[in-house]
């Protein structure tokens, strides 16, 4: 009986040691700071960044964030807040006339935080054939996915401005680099009622040829 026991924990000792292995074997790069923006983030692994809004109504956003050939690196979907803050509707105002959320409270003296929801990937589908050409005209693939509450902070007041869905392409971000970028990723890989509704919507606005 006492074999079993100390074989069981042994099974177990060694399970536990091969995934710190893993962990620590992850190969994060200096393109997967914590700290850079997205924007930041696309110029500095392909040289060149740009942003072009492709839907906006009071209510959402959906960019297109590209490198320097134009290829989608990024797809956002941004769920605006239903009331603008005083404190930020100057800001507001030029995120609603084109500019990039991060980049313009960045440079508005905010500090910037990402309060995860999920972390995860999207199954290749034939329906996204419109994104796929996007990103380069690269075969269904993989896609990871990040959703986040996108929270600024300024002279002791913190707001949560907007909630944010980004779909990378698979040379950009891998749900590994995620968890590089996210030290306590493994909390947020579950699809719950809320992220299941908010993919829901994602997915649906990922199969849009937003260039009719």
């Amino acid at each position: 009986m006492k074999g079993k026991v100390y074989l069981l924990l042994l099974v177990l000792m060694t399970s536990m040691l091969c995934h710190a292995q893993q962990k620590s074997q992850r190969i994060c790069d200096s393109t997967l700071l914590v700290n850079l923006l997205n924007s930041e983030r696309i110029d500095k692994k392909f040289g060149g960044y740009g942003l072009e809004v492709l839907y906006n109504t009071p209510q959402l956003r959906v960019s297109n964030l590209y490198d320097g050939k134009k290829i989608t690196r990024t797809l956002a979907i941004v769920d605006y807040p239903a009331t603008i803050d005083s404190s930020f509707s100057a800001e507001h105002q030029l995120i609603v006339n084109g500019g990039s959320i991060g980049s313009t409270f960045k440079s508005h003296g905010w500090k910037i935080e990402k309060k995860n929801i999920y972390l995860g990937e999207l199954a290749p589908s034939a329906d996204y054939n419109k994104l796929y050409q996007q990103m380069g005209n690269i075969q269904p693939s993989k896609l990871s996915v990040w959703i986040y509450v996108f929270n600024i902070q300024k002279d002791g007041k913190e707001y949560s401005y907007a909630t944010i869905s980004e779909v990378y392409h698979p040379a950009f971000l891998s749900l590994e680099d995620l968890k590089c970028i996210n030290s306590n990723a493994d909390k947020y890989l579950e699809r719950t009622k809320t992220v299941n509704a908010e993919l829901k919507k994602v997915t649906k606005l990922m199969k849009l040829d937003f260039k009719k």
